[in-house]
């Protein structure tokens, strides 16, 4: 499982999700800098980079 955080996000800071993280023992967590609550608008490559390691 990815979650992906926005670093700014304040509806789902990083550090809750961090703990939610935690609940899953394969989850991975990728804080995205300077991005709010939707990340994969605010830098669709770096998401899109992000997302594209996690599959290989």
């Amino acid at each position: 499982m990815l979650l992906v955080a926005g670093e700014v996000d304040l509806a789902a800071p990083p550090r809750a999700m961090a703990e939610f993280t935690g609940l899953f023992p394969h989850a991975r967590l990728v804080v995205q800098p300077g991005a709010g609550h939707f990340p994969w608008l605010d830098d669709p490559e770096r998401f899109g980079a992000a997302t594209a390691e996690f599959l290989a």
